[in-house]
């Protein structure tokens, strides 16, 4: 039986990583508009991350106030702003599976992520911080600790780091 919205648990599916096509650019955008398009059309989740009203905010922004008409580039202001908590999944979401509409928002964007990196559009400061055995093998040697830790409580390098947005 279909039905509007569910209270059934969310069913989440296996990313299918390994296939070339998860990394199709085109795929990955038509993805995004149909998620962003009933986002838009529920927002619900508008008070959970910054993602979306920034997304709602790029559709008011256009005359006709549907997501068809914001620029595909601008999408990727949507991705940089999710950071992957899953609340609006686990939470939120009436049209996650097993709704027919399959909405899976955080997936979607780790995927286009996904693409991003593979693209090489990462900047360095993303990609070093993503690097968790790298991070966590240099935050384990005593001295890198100590000068991290006397960096963040000296003013003058506080000002630095939120100047140059790290």
């Amino acid at each position: 039986m279909n039905r509007e919205g569910n209270l059934d648990a969310p069913t989440r599916h296996p990313i299918d990583w390994k296939n070339p096509a998860f990394y199709d650019e085109a795929a990955c955008e038509g993805e995004m508009e149909r998620v962003f398009d009933i986002c838009h059309g529920c927002r619900r989740c508008v008070s959970l991350c910054q993602s979306f009203p920034t997304l709602f905010d790029l559709v008011d922004a256009t005359t006709e106030g549907e997501v068809h008409a914001v620029d595909k580039k601008d999408f990727a202001k949507v991705v940089d702003q999710c950071y992957l908590c899953d609340l609006c999944y686990m939470t939120k979401c009436p049209y996650v599976p097993p709704h027919p509409w399959n909405v899976d928002f955080p997936h979607v964007m780790l995927r286009a992520k996904a693409v991003k990196f593979r693209k090489g559009e990462t900047s360095f400061r993303d990609r070093l911080l993503t690097s968790t055995d790298a991070m966590g093998k240099l935050n384990t040697i005593p001295v890198v600790v100590q000068a991290v830790n006397a960096l963040n409580k000296n003013g003058f390098a506080r000002e630095l780091m939120d100047l140059s947005g790290v």
